[in-house]
């Protein structure tokens, strides 16, 4: 009786699990062996029935094997107690406690196991107690205690592949390491199933994904779109439009080119670059085109270079003007002496120079070594087009062999090619609610009764 009440003040005082609930206590050869609340009487029957409604087996107080079968029938789990003990309690106290004394391991407190001979007629099951640090429980004299019971370890054989495996009861559950998925956690998880390349191809990784962009967009995910104007390629004052994949250039009226880079004056052509070159590769790059360094011939065009220029990439510019010993000369090897304005200071005295429009200095000439790196300028002679693309009758001219031109319009029409027929009726010129019909490069009203002349201006006077 007293150690009935001993008992029941502990399970008031530390709340135990309740009957049928399981409590994991530890793994022997494969079996995973359990505490199970009962209600009633802690008999042999007793034990067996919570086991077997719980869906697992028992062990009996021995372990069955050779030497070890006194205490246990072949109803009961066989399981290799490695030399341990023969008796249950103790082998379980020698994994969970560090001694082969079960009444100093407190997760054994109160556990009975299934031991068919151990008092003959009572069906006692045998008990430890932890308080007391006794053991040899007669199990008919303990009510609502725990039952020792075993399941396969479903665990053993390590089914989790990539992951962590819980025991379960005739089953187990693996937690899955990261990037990997699947009962067995045996499924590498794909990356690229959600589709995360907006504007690309996905490659799946290892906890990662990498996109590949379609042309025209940038970033992790391939959503966001390269701003091709970003580099400002459109020159001498031309619009940049930006585009998937590109852009276009809407050019100055004087200007053509896709990046707006080539403009006339005065019958010659000249294409502005960005690159900086040695002036002699600069010479060599023109002349790949047909063309020439720009030669420098009056402040008129001097003043047209400064102008596009700033316009453009802004930076200093090769002339073709450059030194020989005691000189200076022209592409076409002609000693220089035209008109020029010089920086302060300038022209220095010949020796290996070349002359450059200084962009710190208002773009006056200046002289510097020809080894330097400056933008420059190709100049061309402008001529009738070999291949004419203006419209309604427009004079086309071009240069740089035949890679420009442009179009000369006839009255009552504009643009590049001189496509866009002018309306004349955009100004409104007809009075008093008279309609416009545009023609080529003139119009007509239609006067409301009541009103003639050619702008519909006059009213007719009643002569009554």
């Amino acid at each position: 009786m007293w150690k009935f009440l001993l008992f029941f003040v502990a399970v008031i005082a530390w709340p135990e699990p309740s009957q049928g609930q399981r409590v994991y206590l530890t793994t022997v050869d494969g079996f995973a062996f359990y505490k199970l609340r009962t209600a009633g009487s802690m008999t042999n029957s007793k034990v067996k029935v919570t086991c077997q409604a719980a869906g697992m087996t028992y062990p009996c107080y021995r372990s069955g094997t050779d030497g070890c079968t006194s205490g246990w029938t072949s109803d009961c789990i066989r399981y290799d107690d490695a030399g341990v003990s023969c008796g249950t309690h103790w082998v379980l106290s020698a994994t969970l406690c560090g001694t082969t004394d079960p009444r100093h391991c407190q997760p054994l407190d109160d556990t009975f196991v299934y031991c068919p001979s151990c008092w003959s007629g009572e069906g006692s099951a045998y008990g430890v107690d932890y308080e007391t640090h006794n053991f040899g429980l007669h199990g008919a004299d303990y009510n609502n205690m725990y039952a020792l019971c075993a399941d396969l370890y479903d665990c053993g054989s390590s089914p989790c592949a990539h992951g962590t495996c819980a025991d379960g009861v005739a089953s187990y559950t693996c937690s899955c390491e990261n990037g990997w998925t699947g009962h067995n956690c045996d499924q590498a998880i794909n990356e690229c199933a959600s589709s995360p390349c907006a504007h690309g191809n996905c490659t799946d990784g290892y906890l990662s994904y990498t996109c590949s962009c379609e042309n025209g967009w940038e970033g992790t995910d391939c959503d966001q779109d390269i701003d091709e104007c970003a580099s400002n390629p459109c020159l001498l004052g031309g619009t940049c439009l930006d585009h998937v994949g590109g852009y276009s250039c809407v050019c100055p009226k004087e200007t053509t080119g896709k990046n707006c880079e080539t403009a006339s004056l005065a019958g010659e052509c000249y294409q502005f670059s960005s690159a900086a070159l040695t002036h002699q590769d600069a010479a060599q790059a023109c002349s790949a085109m047909g063309s020439r360094l720009v030669d420098l011939n009056d402040d008129q065009q001097q003043s047209f270079l400064a102008d596009k220029i700033a316009a453009s990439a802004g930076g200093s510019t090769w002339l073709a003007i450059k030194a020989a010993p005691v000189a200076f000369f022209n592409s076409h090897g002609s000693p220089f002496s035209g008109p020029m304005q010089w920086s302060a200071s300038e022209p220095a005295a010949p020796c290996d120079l070349c002359v450059l429009l200084d962009s710190s200095d208002n773009f006056l000439g200046k002289t510097a070594p020809c080894s330097e790196q400056h933008n420059y300028v190709c100049q061309s002679d402008l001529k009738p087009c070999g291949q004419d693309v203006c419209q309604n009758g427009g004079y086309c001219t071009s240069c740089f062999n035949d890679s420009a031109a442009f179009c000369e319009c006839p009255a009552g029409f504009e643009g590049k090619t001189c496509e866009i027929n002018i309306d004349e009726c955009a100004s409104g010129p007809c009075q008093n609610g008279g309609s416009c019909h545009d023609d080529i490069n003139s119009y007509s009203c239609s006067c409301l009764t009541g009103f003639h002349g050619d702008h519909c201006e006059s009213a007719y006077v009643d002569e009554a």
